[in-house]
């Protein structure tokens, strides 16, 4: 990867991949409208690569004009609504978000030197189960953010079709966590009620997901997007469950001070189950696995939020 294009790169796990991909040496245009990404996540460059920051809406033909000047020969979308109470409110802007804007990007690299495509999707796309699933599970997203990054696989399927001679990843991504996060998820509420000292309100207790650090993330992508063309769909996670209320006791082992936590009924979701990955079609091909543990990730986290 010499030149790449990353969509909402200002964003959490986009700001970890441009920084991988800086340090590597790669070229890197940025293109995110900054509603939830942030300039402070750009850092100062990262001599080893050189970084072109865009602000634009990938869903702006005109914005993306600068990316056929670009040239990229490989791209990551990052960029998408992903809160998924957000995307419940507002239906039809997440479509338009992440099914047209998608489709956006695509138009605007139609001609560019591509030799690789990744299109990060979810583990939302196959809803809860007692198992961990692989990647020939049937999905059945039922939320608008699962429905949205199904649909969107579908036109990632499309583009495949029509360019059979690049790589085209489609990643599922499982439960993200770590510094820089942009939605208030169970655990950036969790890092701030800890900062202010304050009881934790939090909902269900016990389903499992599957919690990988951000910088696993990031690497697995960068792993995915490397290969032989073809269209390749790929779970990343840990494999291993972990309920909220491992995390809490994790954190009190962390730091020393348990933690005081309150279920709030209005915060529990029915209908909840577990929600883990099998991940070792993404290890097997690329050779790729998680660098931290439970323990390891939380640790890194409470450290950059001054917790520990």
């Amino acid at each position: 990867m010499d030149r790449v294009l990353v969509t909402g790169g200002a964003g959490f796990i986009g700001s970890h991949l441009v920084e991988s991909l800086l340090d590597s040496g790669a070229d890197v245009l940025v293109v995110d409208d900054f509603r939830l990404g942030r300039r402070e996540h750009m850092g100062d460059g990262r001599p080893a690569g050189r970084l072109t920051v865009i602000e634009g809406d990938i869903r702006s033909a005109a914005d993306l004009r600068p990316v056929a000047d670009f040239a990229p020969d490989t791209v990551f979308h990052m960029a998408a609504l992903h809160f998924i109470p957000y995307c419940n409110a507002h239906p039809q802007e997440a479509l338009d978000v992440n099914i047209l804007g998608l489709d956006a990007v695509i138009r605007a690299v139609r001609a560019a030197p591509l030799r690789a495509f990744v299109f990060p999707s979810s583990g939302a796309i196959y809803g809860f189960g007692d198992e961990p699933w692989t990647e020939t599970a049937p999905a059945r997203p039922d939320e608008i953010y699962g429905i949205s990054k199904w649909m969107g696989e579908q036109l990632m399927g499309r583009f495949h079709a029509d360019r059979p001679d690049l790589r085209t990843v489609v990643a599922r991504l499982f439960n993200t966590y770590g510094p820089r996060e942009t939605n208030p998820h169970v655990l950036p509420e969790v890092m701030k009620a800890l900062g202010a000292g304050r009881t934790i309100e939090l909902g269900n207790l016990w389903p499992q997901r599957d919690l990988i650090y951000v910088t696993d993330t990031a690497g697995a992508l960068v792993a995915a997007a490397q290969g032989d063309p073809g269209l390749e769909v790929f779970n990343v996670g840990t494999g291993t469950g972990t309920t909220i209320e491992d995390v809490m006791e994790t954190i009190g082992e962390i730091t020393g001070h348990p933690v005081e936590v309150r279920q709030v009924p209005e915060r529990m979701r029915d209908g909840d189950g577990h929600l883990v990955s099998d991940p070792q079609k993404l290890m097997q091909a690329t050779g790729w696995k998680p660098q931290y543990d439970l323990e390891a990730g939380l640790r890194q986290l409470l450290a950059s939020e001054g917790l520990l």
